[in-house]
């Protein structure tokens, strides 16, 4: 489940690509459609009364950063590659574990500094150590940088998460509030048409509603440094998606900066794990 939830994590760059959806529209539909779908899932269950509890403001938050992170992730691969900005996104555990350092006092040990500052020449490595790119380029690059900064928040604020928030619970709020977040977007775009509203029920089922509830199981039944190791098949799937469906060429030295991202991430989190324990 968390092999698969990481694989269908990296599908919304393919079907943003294939369908045209502007950004807006599909993180609305996906949250949107993710938590509809969530919610017809557990009534039969009987589990829906974990929905109906009062939400911790660090769960709204969490929200709202999550429409932020898909909607700027969209936008950056209109003008960028989805291997330079997934690559890009997958530095938010550094950068989360550099600011816990600091606000929330939990200290780095000098191999997980290593494994923060490896990930961040990795990334220096898939630029060529090169900052010259045309305007339209450095256009995609900030919102690459924004979402970045909204999936590192978003790490930081769910760790206020109290444990007493369900699971199913957490995840139906926060798809629901970032949906409402995305939504005046959405009503300035004129609506889908019938060929869209298939690509819009993949990306709610797929991406949204499926990724999430494999992510929400198998991070019940996984030890934490598995589930971490397993969620870097994402960036994976995006890589061989540019590669192969959208001729998106990589240098050697890029596919060693996006292997030396990949291998400081999982490093991060056997010792963040190990370090728990």
């Amino acid at each position: 489940m968390a092999a698969l939830s990481a694989a269908l994590m990296g599908t919304i760059g393919l079907i943003a690509r294939y369908s045209g959806i502007d950004a807006a529209s599909l993180t609305f539909y996906r949250l949107a459609l993710g938590a509809i779908i969530l919610l017809l899932f557990l009534l039969p269950k009987r589990r829906n009364r974990h929905l109906w509890r009062r939400p911790h403001p660090a769960v709204i938050a969490g929200g709202a950063l999550l429409a932020g992170f898909i909607l700027s992730f969209l936008k950056a691969i209109e003008t960028i590659p989805m291997s330079l900005a997934i690559m890009l996104v997958y530095l938010a555990p550094a950068l989360a574990a550099l600011v816990s350092h600091f606000v929330f006092h939990e200290r780095l040990n000098r191999w997980m500094l290593l494994c923060i500052g490896g990930a961040f020449f990795g990334f220096a490595m898939l630029q060529e150590f090169r900052l010259d790119t045309s305007a339209w380029q450095k256009q995609g690059l900030w919102y690459a940088l924004a979402c970045l900064g909204a999936y590192a928040s978003f790490i930081l604020v769910n760790k206020r998460v109290p444990r007493s928030q369900h699971a199913y619970g957490k995840t139906f709020w926060q798809l629901l509030t970032g949906a409402l977040c995305a939504l005046p977007l959405v009503l300035e775009q004129p609506h889908p048409t019938g060929e869209q509203w298939g690509w819009l029920l993949i990306a709610g089922v797929f991406p949204g509603f499926l990724a999430i509830l494999f992510a929400v199981q198998a991070i019940a039944a996984l030890p934490a440094r598995i589930f971490g190791t397993l969620s870097y098949l994402e960036p994976v799937t995006v890589l061989l998606i540019g590669w192969i469906l959208f001729q998106e060429p990589m240098s050697t030295l890029q596919w060693g900066g996006a292997a030396v991202i990949i291998a400081a991430g999982i490093g991060q989190s056997w010792l963040k794990t190990t370090r728990r324990s």
